[in-house]
This record gives C-alpha cells, sequence and structure tokens, in this order.
C-alpha cells in the first residue's frame, strides 16, 4: 500500500513549484510517488522547470503534460489513472507537504488499513511566513455543507475515488467540495491530528484561465451542494453567505454557505420558557422586564421568513413559572402580546429541569424550544432555522449563538473536557467570522448546546426521558448533548440564529462541586481530555487583566515569552511545520 500525490500545475511561479515538488518528493521517499500534470502551462519558467523534473530521472516522479489548458479536474483526474498508488493525496501547486505531519498521516494508514482521512494544515502567506494555524475538528457533516474544510491534506482511497467517479469537470474553483460531499455519502472521513499541509493563502495561481475565480468557486460550491441533497431526496435552499458591507461598499463573499432543507410539512412549534415573574435588568439607564422583553422578541422576530413566508410554523407560548407566581398574571401577559399559549406553575423548591419538563408534558407542538425569559431575538426568520436543521433523523438538538449586551459572543456552541463544560470563545466580536473554521458564520456539528435556547423534536424528547431532574440547576442540557451523541446523533449550532442572553438574571449561575462531579461520573467514558470538536484549540478565551485569574495568566504567559525569547536560537532550528523555512532544506532538494 502507498500513496501517489496529485499535483496540477498551470503557469506557477518556479521557485514557489519547486518548493511544492520538492516537498511533496520528500514525503515520498522510496515508497511512494508524485505525479504532476502540467495543464497547458504558458509561463516559459514553468516549463523549464517541469522540464528539468522530467530529465531529472527520478523514479517516483512522473511529468505528464496537457496540449492545452483542461481545467484543474481534468488535470487531477488524467494524475489519478496514471497514478500506482492506492491512495490519493492531491496538492495544490503553490502550497507545501509537511514529511512528519504525512508520517504520521501514514502511521495511522499502516494501522487501519487504508481510509479516506485530513489533516490540520499551517495557513502561510506568499513569502512563505505562517499566517496562523487550522486545527480542524472531527467530522462535521454540517460543517462541510457550510465551508471545505477538510481539504488540506487528503489521503482518499482509490477505490473510494473510482467509485464516486473522481473529479467532476465543470466544478473547478470548488472541485474538491463536490468531491467529498459526494464521497461523504457513502463514509466519514478521518481526522488525523497532525499538521502535514502548508497553505499559501494569498496565491491566484489556478488551474483555470478566468480571473473571475472567486464568482467560478462560489457557483461551483452552491452546485455542488444543491446535487447533494437532491442525491439524498431532500429539497434544500443552498445560498452564499455574504457579510454586511460598509457603507458604499459592495457585499463581501465569505465562501461558506447557509444550506436549508425545506420540510413537506410546517409542524407546531412549542416554546417553553422556564421563567420567575416580575424579574428586571439595568441596561445602561433603562431598566428591562426580562420576560416582557423576550415575549415581544418573540412576536417580532417569528412573524416573517423570506423563505416561507406563506408557511410559518405555529407557534405554542408555554410559561412554566414558579410556585409563588401568580398564574391569571401569565396567562394576561402571553395575551397581552397577542401569542397563543397558556402558563404553568411549578412544584415548590427551583428546580430548572423539573420545569422545563413539566412544560415540554404539556406542549402539543411536534418541536420543542426551550428559552430562558432572560434572552431576546437578535434577527428574524429563526423558526424556519429550527424546523430545517431539525429536519433530518439523526439531529437531536439545535442552538445558536448567544450575544452578550455589547454584542461580543457568550457562546456558540460548548466545549466538554473531562474536567467541565464552557462556552466556545466567549468575548468575541459578533461581527467577525470566528475562527479559521468560519465558526460564527457557518452551521456546525458541537458537542453541547446551551440550555437557554435548546431546541428538539418532542418525540426524541420524550424518548430521552427530557432533561435529568439530577441536574437542577446546570449541566442538565450537556448531559442531554451527550446522551444523545451516545446514540450517534447530532447536536447542531446555527449562527444564524442570534439572541441576546443576560445571562442567570432569574437564577444563581454557580456550578457546585457536587454537581460537577456528577457529570463526570455519568459520563466518564464519554467525556475526554479533549472536546472531539476541538473547539478551544482555535482560540482559548483569556481572562480580563485586571482580574485575579488575568492576573495569573498574564504572568504565565510573561513566564513563557520570557523562556521563548531566552532560547529562540534553539525553537527556530528546531524542524517541524511550525518553521516552513525548516520543511526543506537544501540537501533535501531533489530537483532544481
Amino acid at each position: 500500500m502507498h500513496t501517489s500525490f496529485l499535483i496540477p500545475v498551470y503557469d506557477t511561479d518556479a521557485a514557489v513549484l519547486r518548493l511544492c515538488i520538492n516537498s511533496a518528493l520528500k514525503a515520498a521517499g522510496e515508497q511512494h510517488e508524485v505525479v504532476v500534470v502540467n495543464d497547458g502551462s504558458n509561463r516559459t519558467e514553468t516549463i523549464d522547470f517541469l522540464n528539468r523534473c522530467e530529465a531529472s530521472g527520478i523514479d517516483n516522479l512522473k511529468i505528464l503534460t496537457n496540449s492545452e489548458n483542461s481545467g484543474v479536474s481534468y488535470s487531477l483526474n488524467k494524475a489519478a489513472a496514471a497514478a500506482t498508488g492506492d491512495l490519493y493525496a492531491p496538492v495544490d501547486h503553490d502550497d507545501m507537504v509537511v514529511p512528519s505531519g504525512f508520517g504520521t498521516m501514514w502511521t495511522f494508514q499502516i494501522y487501519y488499513g487504508g481510509m479516506w482521512a485530513y489533516s490540520d494544515e499551517l495557513q502561510i502567506n506568499y513569502k512563505g511566513i505562517p499566517i496562523g494555524p487550522m486545527y480542524k475538528p472531527e467530522y462535521s457533516p454540517q460543517l462541510l455543507r457550510s465551508v471545505m474544510y477538510i481539504n488540506h491534506l487528503q489521503l482518499i482511497p482509490n477505490t473510494l475515488f473510482e467509485s464516486v467517479g473522481g473529479y467532476r469537470e465543470g466544478f473547478e474553483g470548488s472541485q474538491d467540495h463536490d468531491l467529498a460531499l459526494r464521497m461523504s455519502e457513502q463514509t466519514k472521513p478521518h481526522h488525523t491530528h497532525a499538521t502535514a499541509y502548508l497553505w499559501r493563502r494569498d496565491t491566484v495561481t489556478l488551474s483555470v484561465e478566468d480571473g473571475r475565480i472567486g464568482d467560478l468557486s462560489i457557483d461551483a460550491s452552491r452546485r455542488a451542494l444543491e446535487d447533494h441533497f437532491e442525491r439524498r431526496g431532500l429539497v434544500a435552499d443552498v445560498r452564499p453567505y455574504m457579510l454586511e458591507p460598509a457603507p458604499g461598499e459592495q457585499p463581501q463573499a465569505t465562501g461558506t454557505f447557509v444550506s436549508r432543507i425545506i420540510p413537506l410539512t410546517m409542524p407546531k412549534v412549542s416554546i417553553v420558557i422556564p421563567c420567575k415573574l416580575g424579574s428586571t435588568i439595568v441596561v445602561g439607564t433603562d431598566t428591562i422586564k426580562v420576560l416582557e422583553h423576550c415575549l415581544l422578541s418573540i412576536r417580532e422576530s417569528s412573524r416573517y421568513d423570506e423563505k416561507l413566508a406563506s408557511n410559518l410554523p405555529e407557534l405554542e407560548i408555554i410559561l412554566v413559572l414558579n410556585h409563588e407566581d401568580d398564574l391569571a398574571a401569565g396567562d394576561s401577559l402571553i395575551s397581552h402580546f397577542d401569542l397563543s399559549g397558556f402558563a404553568l406553575r411549578d412544584e415548590p423548591g427551583f428546580n430548572f429541569s423539573r420545569k422545563c419538563n413539566l412544560g415540554a408534558k404539556h406542549a402539543s407542538g411536534d418541536i420543542i424550544v426551550f428559552l430562558n425569559d432572560d434572552t431576546a431575538f437578535e434577527n428574524k426568520g429563526w423558526t424556519s432555522n429550527v424546523v430545517s436543521l431539525l429536519e433530518e433523523e439523526d439531529v437531536a438538538c439545535v442552538g445558536g449563538m448567544l450575544l452578550n449586551n455589547d454584542r461580543t459572543v457568550q457562546s456558540c456552541g460548548d466545549n466538554v473536557g473531562r474536567n467541565s463544560a464552557v462556552h466556545y470563545v466567549p468575548d468575541r466580536s459578533a461581527a467577525s467570522v470566528g475562527d479559521a473554521m468560519h465558526r460564527y458564520i457557518a452551521d456546525h456539528e458541537t458537542t453541547a448546546i446551551t440550555g437557554a435556547f435548546f431546541c428538539c423534536k418532542k418525540q426524541i424528547y420524550e424518548d430521552f426521558g427530557g432533561f435529568s431532574v439530577a441536574f437542577p440547576n446546570s449541566f442538565q442540557d450537556v448531559d442531554f448533548c451527550l446522551r444523545a451523541r451516545q446514540k450517534q446523533m447530532r447536536c447542531l449550532v446555527s449562527p444564524h440564529i442570534r439572541l441576546l442572553h443576560f445571562e442567570s438574571v432569574s437564577r444563581n449561575p454557580t456550578v457546585d462541586d457536587q454537581t460537577l462531579n456528577l457529570i463526570r461520573q455519568i459520563h466518564a467514558s464519554t467525556m475526554g481530555p479533549t472536546d472531539p470538536f476541538a473547539l478551544w484549540a482555535y482560540e482559548i478565551p483569556r481572562p480580563r487583566i485586571f482580574s485575579r485569574p488575568g492576573v495569573r495568566h498574564y504572568l504565565a504567559v510573561a513566564k513563557r515569552t520570557i523562556w521563548r525569547i531566552a532560547f529562540i536560537g534553539l525553537i527556530y532550528m528546531r524542524p517541524g511545520p511550525s518553521h516552513p523555512r525548516r520543511v526543506l532544506g537544501r540537501k533535501e532538494w531533489r530537483v532544481h
């Protein structure tokens, strides 16, 4: 079993191409091969370098030539047809393979017997200066529908490649996304935690002559996604996500997509709100009645939907009051905001899970939305987003992006590790794309979602026995999600559903040690040392500097910085993917 590196080339700078091919040759060693296709290049230096490669006489290096520019899909298929490897590893002509990272991937291949796998990568600019790492999550089908995140470096079994028909011509610019979607319908890729690829982000040379590669790529990905849903027997609306333009500017494409399955029938939605009448919060100089503010946002946000304006879901509001609250006052409040629903009153003694279960028991909707009273919807059309994301049978629950009052991100999915569960990357601007995986603008799988906005089908909620009353104040949401994952069901979070959350206005936010120990005990087998979606790896939340945790954190940072400065020479000399110049030394160049 060996690997064939496939490299399509079109008018590449000779210095960049030399680094690319030599890095692939170093990774290949004597066991693997490198197949290069010259896709009708016109640039003299590119042609001359490829001629030198062909004349070098390297046994495991093949140079093929197209008579004219035929596109990257045609060239990759041609390279695959000439390859003898059991695995294909496509490589862009301006990037580099990290031999040590590939070696790690190959070790897994030997152990598991040949599988579709992808690695982490390091982004570099044209001069080879690192921009930042791309630590990828485990396979996330919803994220793949939003953005092509598994691209580099992939190892693709030749049998899988051939079974889906290879690359499809006409999808240039997103041919890799189209291929990944088709292969994912047959099997799941494996994430290898190794940096095996250096990706040059700011080059524009691709194996097409049309300079409008941005438009071509977006259109190709959109068509690939539409075909993906059609093959699965689903009708979906696929749209590229555009960033809000600055005054006088055009909307900017992000390379991400919003895919929404259109349901055949519109289900009824029950919104269960555990609440306490009379709770208020001071925002600036204003005093806000949190429940009234929440109900108003429901009324204003749920009655609009661009795609399904004539077929909106029926809403039912269920207020679950504390035992001491006035039941009639709750019913009157619902009527005041022209909403349908009713109020219930809980038993004495606070138990958030019990309140949610009580509301769910009396809900008549097919979908239940558990909503904290100290929340308010920021955008319209959220009901159709929830209905669409819950349309597939293997989706257990759906959450959204929670914002602080200053519009920084409070939560976009929860990280679950051995020690606890925390919100993902709080205190970041909601206007940003988030991390390298665009998680602030792309739907994605997550290990857990917060109970402040928690949506699921009523049937699934009942099958799971609802929220566990053993968690009266916290972690009932994490417990539910971990139970769902044990049954191979997915938990999704959509940043396109945005809510303000005045966290813990109605209750004490403190997590006691007993509750924490209980979640660890129950889910000891599933709460690993790290989150499988590795959300923490992108950006670790940093505490405020003028706080006790902040002082400890920044003193530690200062200590590490001093140590690194003292030994900077030693660190730089260490070979590895963090130093692109060290991937290849001159003595390791096989083609000049």
